[in-house]
């Protein structure tokens, strides 16, 4: 009997453990969805499993790399295993630098499955006979190199390893450097990085009409001199961050002078990123470096594309510039109210007639999608627009429940999923972090939430008393806040516990409000005040974890 209730019990454990990030009931419709995202998660078994792969289980949230790091934003607060996939791709680097982006067995399978790789040129493809996989890369994706540093960073912030960062280091910087050296990735005549011309950061462009065959392939997946070839301003914010990241791994490491170099080719990148790919109101869609084929019925520089939305929360743009790129989804949102349940289109105006195989308003183009909505509510949250970011949730709640409370990869503009999809993971964890960042507010500014930034918002999303856990899967670090307010007395109180050594407290004043008193742990204090486009903060810096918070507004 004893030893049955030991089992239970560590059956119990074993089921809370990693479950730190979460909402109290008071958050109501944000807690709802919150549970749902994390639901919808942790149960695709088509994606989220483990996996054996060299000999070793390895924790697997979607098989392309790329979206697994994408979504890793997400699984960070409650997985454990944050490296192991990583590492697979990460040791199969070839020699040039570049990553493979997916693997598939063809174990008892046609090994015809193989025809695709043989349209490849051979550094495009691997054949792992000994394990019957093979790899592949599409040449036309000038995206991996910059988000293997992105996985990397993540998976440190998570569990402060610095021994993994050392022992990878030299890989992350041999990737970048391909990026900055192939032919078929890099322009000398603009110092960016450019790609075949595809919908943002996709895998595909539109071969001409009468192509087929294997020409058509060719062309379809930019393995082709013919492909035309350009800057896609999300490649470059992507360096951008990529190289800051890198700037930080090396500074961890002890190596200031790498440190500084990489650092400044972040600004390099922003700089020349800013300068080129700027249209005045936002980033363009595509800069030629040839000239758009007639087949493409398109206006490059003034299409708006979904990587405006990882631009700023790669912090690319100036906060002014953010600020315009949030405007302009207004403007869009404003044009198709009628029509679309939202306006996170892949790119818009969509591509007509059609872009490759996918009509407008199919797919990329120009389909409704979440992995948008969630970015783009994010960098509302994060830039003044916390207003127009609740208005996105509460778009989110709609699609959620015409979908069963499971949010699809893609979705039509009356708000049920496609049959042509991502996988639905890649949305989902774009929400979570705009929840846990945005709307919470909770960011880690270092590793294990040892110094971060709380920025409550709740009273944009009139909640008026919720308790806010937020930590990582693997235990490491913990932010606790309780808030309350009081519309009566215009009272807001905050009291806050953790892990982590000092925290700036951040708290937003509507516009209809002004402070009246600030006290913290009963002593009066004299906050700050960051304007963050037309969006007021109160800002205070807090010295360990525990502290009593109380802030009284006045009309």
């Amino acid at each position: 009997m004893k030893k049955t209730l030991i089992a239970l019990l560590l059956c119990v454990l074993s089921l809370n453990s990693g479950a730190q990030t979460n909402f109290s009931d008071g958050a109501g419709m944000y807690a709802g969805l919150l549970n749902d995202l994390k639901k919808s998660l942790f149960d695709n078994p088509r994606y989220n499993k483990t996996v054996v792969l060299d000999g070793k289980e390895r924790r697997m949230f979607v098989s392309w790399i790329r979206d697994h790091i994408h979504t890793m934003k997400a699984y960070k607060y409650w997985e454990k295993d944050m490296a192991s996939y990583l590492e697979f791709f990460l040791q199969r680097q070839t020699s040039s630098g570049m990553y493979y982006d997916y693997w598939e067995s063809y174990k008892d399978h046609n090994v015809g499955q193989l025809f695709f790789t043989n349209c490849f040129d051979r550094q495009f493809y691997f054949v792992d006979v000994n394990q019957q996989l093979f790899f592949f890369r599409m040449p036309i994706e000038a995206d991996l190199e910059y988000l293997l540093v992105e996985g990397v960073y993540t998976y440190w912030q998570t569990s402060g390893d610095t021994a993994f960062v050392e022992k990878w280091l030299p890989v992350l910087v041999k990737g970048l450097k391909y990026l900055m050296t192939d032919p078929l990735r890099w322009s000398k005549e603009y110092l960016l990085v450019k790609r075949p011309y595809s919908i943002d950061t996709w895998d595909f462009t539109s071969q001409p009409d009468g192509m087929t065959g294997v020409e058509s392939l060719l062309y379809h997946i930019g393995n082709d001199e013919k492909t035309p070839k350009g800057i896609m301003h999300g490649d470059n914010s992507g360096m951008y961050q990529a190289c800051k990241q890198l700037s930080d791994l090396f500074k961890v490491t002890g190596k200031e002078n790498e440190a500084r170099e990489w650092n400044l080719q972040a600004e390099l990148f922003r700089n020349r990123l800013n300068t080129l790919c700027w249209n005045g109101k936002y980033y363009a869609h595509f800069i030629p470096i040839d000239p758009v084929p007639s087949h493409i019925k398109t206006d490059p520089i003034h299409a708006l594309s979904l990587s405006n939305t990882y631009d700023m929360n790669r912090g690319a743009p100036t906060r002014e510039m953010a600020a315009s790129i949030i405007n302009a989804y207004r403007e869009v949102e404003k044009k198709t109210s009628s029509e679309s349940v939202a306006a996170w289109f892949g790119i818009y105006p969509p591509i007509e007639p059609h872009f490759g195989r996918y009509k407008t308003g199919v797919y990329m183009n120009g389909a409704v999608l979440p992995l948008v909505g969630g970015e783009l509510t994010k960098a509302a949250f994060q830039n003044g627009e916390e207003e127009f970011a609740v208005e996105q949730l509460k778009k989110l709640e709609l699609i959620m429940n015409r979908n069963n409370r499971v949010l699809p990869g893609c979705v039509n503009t009356d708000g049920t999923a496609q049959e042509e999809a991502i996988p639905n993971e890649w949305g989902q964890a774009a929400f979570v972090s705009a929840l846990v960042e945005g709307l919470a507010g909770v960011v880690d500014k270092n590793i294990l939430f040892r110094e971060v930034e709380i920025s409550p918002r709740w009273i944009f999303a009139d909640v008026n008393q919720v308790t806010v856990n937020v930590g990582y899967g693997n235990e490491g670090g913990q932010v606790t806040y309780t808030y309350s307010f009081d519309p009566v007395s215009k009272k807001i109180g905050i009291s806050t516990k953790g892990s982590f050594g000092k925290a700036i407290l951040r708290i937003p004043l509507p516009s209809q409000f002004r402070l009246a008193a600030m006290t913290v742990d009963g002593k009066k204090v004299v906050p700050s005040v960051e304007y963050v486009n037309s969006s007021r903060y109160i800002t205070t810096l807090l010295k360990g974890s525990n502290h009593q918070i109380t802030v009284i507004l006045k009309l």
